[in-house]
């Protein structure tokens, strides 16, 4: 595959303007207070305040019951400053246990400010009603103001940190046991990109998300699943989808960058290489990008492991179907009369309403449904005519010499074998030969060649 044609195939979609509130990016400080004084004196103390260059966004509420309409507008607010007595001598004070207790908001800092310190005395406030800050109004400067705000939103940035990296490591942690027990390579492909996504909505911000995986060819790259990225000859940004491929082929499977996710897969047992891509339209930060290695390197171990169970599987269907071929050449069965019974077998399973697991695993066993054949005499085997009674009866017996061939095995394709082996001449009705179970019992392996034996 020749990496210079990668992204000639591919584009990004038409732009989706992202959802997001007007005032996302900024800190949110709500101001809670009967008196409108207070309100524009706190915004005029403040000023300008940035934090680590992020501006403020005030929000109003003169009453309990407006700070609770407002949270609920506004559940991401970092700070409120909060007064005690307002519609009510308490109003403030709960507030303060709606906002814990019933909004469950444990991120947001409280900082009550009273005009009344006997109120509300701040031991009791601090310790009963989870406040983070007692300030009284009479001795908050401007200083103390500016320093009581940046310690507040310091605080509540380092909660958010926090949680942004548990809810990025749970989600690192189910994305792991779902890759794990996908059932086939294209299965695997979907949960990979999706995980890939969710990892980067940790934190919470809406964001343009493009994501693909793809097959490189020798022409460029086949898509094999797409979130938001296209195929088409246009629009390949500076060749930067390419560029960030022949860096993960150089400097390993896993690119993290500001806003990208790359990684490159290969799987030796069929020299075919997997690109995966995902941009995500805003900054990641240091903990989304750690948790991204993090996912890249358990995607990259559970395909690898997938790409060898595959290889496995198919080397032991591979066996199993040239095992009963050469049971049926013994036999002088028509050509890859084997193969045929396996696709038949799944084809039926399926419409049967087996899931695909159980039809496949079908379809692996059922060519061993003769090997019991082995055990039967040459001289009735090859007989030209009729055969007698007696010696149809030593036919039929294949199927117990079957059974006891693979039942031994604790291989769960082998047990299956072993059961098909066994009842592959019995009938619905249960007028077959052995082991005559009965009608409708043990339908799910119970075949019947009749007439139309040859598939």
């Amino acid at each position: 595959m020749k990496s210079e044609h990668a992204m000639e195939e591919v584009h990004f979609a038409d732009e989706t303007p992202p959802l997001k509130s007007e005032s996302e990016g900024m800190w949110k400080v709500m101001i809670v207070d009967d008196d409108d004084f207070v309100h524009k004196v706190t915004e005029l103390t403040l000023g300008d305040y940035h934090y680590q260059n992020t501006p403020v966004q005030y929000l109003h509420a003169y009453s309990g019951a407006e700070a609770r309409a407002l949270l609920r507008e506004h559940p991401d607010t970092a700070v409120i400053l909060l007064d005690v007595v307002m519609e009510t001598e308490n109003a403030g004070l709960e507030f303060a246990r709606h906002v814990r207790k019933e909004a469950n908001n444990s991120f947001v800092r409280i900082i009550l400010r009273t005009g009344q310190p006997g109120q509300a005395p701040e031991r009791k406030v601090i310790t009963e009603y989870d406040i983070n800050d007692y300030k009284h109004k009479a001795e908050l400067s401007e200083q103390r103001l500016f320093t009581a705000i940046t310690a507040a939103i310091r605080s509540y940035r380092d909660l958010r940190t926090i949680e942004l990296g548990r809810l990025g490591l749970q989600e690192v942690i189910c994305a792991s046991a779902a890759l794990f027990s996908a059932g086939s390579v294209q299965d695997f492909f979907v949960l990979a990109l999706e995980h890939i996504l969710r990892t980067g909505r940790c934190a919470g911000a809406c964001c343009r998300e493009n994501g693909l995986v793809a097959l490189g060819t020798d022409e460029g790259f086949e898509i094999l699943e797409s979130r938001g990225l296209n195929p088409g000859p246009e629009n390949v940004p500076d060749g930067r989808l390419r560029e960030l491929f022949e860096r993960a082929n150089r400097e390993g499977r896993v690119l993290v960058l500001d806003q990208e996710f790359a990684a490159r897969f290969f799987n030796s047992h069929t020299d075919q290489d997997f690109f995966f891509y995902v941009f995500f339209g805003r900054p990641l930060s240091e903990t989304e990008q750690g948790l991204l290695h993090i996912l890249g390197g358990n995607i990259a171990v559970a395909l690898s492991n997938l790409f060898l169970t595959e290889e496995i599987v198919a080397t032991q269907r591979e066996v199993v179907l040239t095992l009963g071929e050469v049971v049926e050449t013994r036999s002088k069965e028509t050509a890859h009369h084997v193969k045929r019974v396996a696709e038949y077998s799944y084809v039926l399973a399926v419409k049967a309403g087996l899931s695909d697991e159980r039809a496949r695993l079908l379809r692996m066993a059922s060519p061993m449904h003769d090997v019991g054949k082995i055990g039967i005499p040459d001289s009735i085997l090859f007989k030209p005519g009729k055969l007698t009674d007696d010696e149809f009866s030593i036919i039929k017996t294949h199927t117990v010499i079957g059974h006891s061939i693979l039942k031994g095995s604790p291989r769960r394709i082998m047990r299956t074998a072993a059961t098909i082996a066994l009842q592959h001449h019995e009938h619905w009705d249960g007028g077959g030969y052995p082991p005559r179970v009965g009608r409708g019992r043990d339908a799910y392996f119970r075949t019947h060649h009749g007439p139309g034996r040859c598939f």
